[in-house]
């Protein structure tokens, strides 16, 4: 009887330190998980942005299209632009930017390609806990971007 229950007291600390050793990994999962959703969510709201703007401008409501990145939070008076930024509405707006090109002017026949790109920053320790067991260094956030391209009619 006293044999087990030593046995028992050594296989307690064994328990823990095997805890000890598997914690950072399944941390480093669960994060990474609820990471890829939100970084999911992000990618598909600018898509469907990019989408539904590059449609907008398509059928006639352009604006000025200078080719440059024009961030959301600007406060352009393009109208293509303020599509796309309105329908990024659940995202930060201070790190969204549109670009809008025609090729090879904004007239009838020609296509029209909207840009949209979003800086996406980590919300979970996920970017410290690989930096850690890898020795490398993960950017402080994510580059989402989407491109879509129609004819102007």
């Amino acid at each position: 009887m006293r044999m087990l229950r030593r046995l028992h007291r050594e296989q307690g600390a064994q328990g823990l330190a095997e805890f000890a050793l598997m914690l950072p990994m399944f941390l480093i999962l669960v994060f990474g998980v609820i990471d890829f959703g939100f970084g999911l969510k992000a990618y598909i709201t600018v898509a469907s942005a990019s989408r539904e703007a590059s449609r907008y401008a398509s059928i006639g409501n352009q604006g000025s299209t200078a080719g440059a990145w024009i961030a959301c939070n600007s406060g352009s008076t393009n109208t293509v632009v303020s599509k796309a930024c309105s329908t990024m509405g659940s995202l930060n707006q201070s790190r969204a930017q549109v670009k809008v090109e025609c090729t090879p002017s904004c007239v009838s026949g020609n296509t029209v390609t909207v840009s949209s790109k979003y800086q996406y920053n980590y919300i979970t320790p996920v970017r410290g806990l690989i930096t850690v067991f890898t020795g490398g260094s993960l950017s402080s956030y994510l580059t989402i971007s989407s491109s879509n391209t129609m004819r102007l009619e």
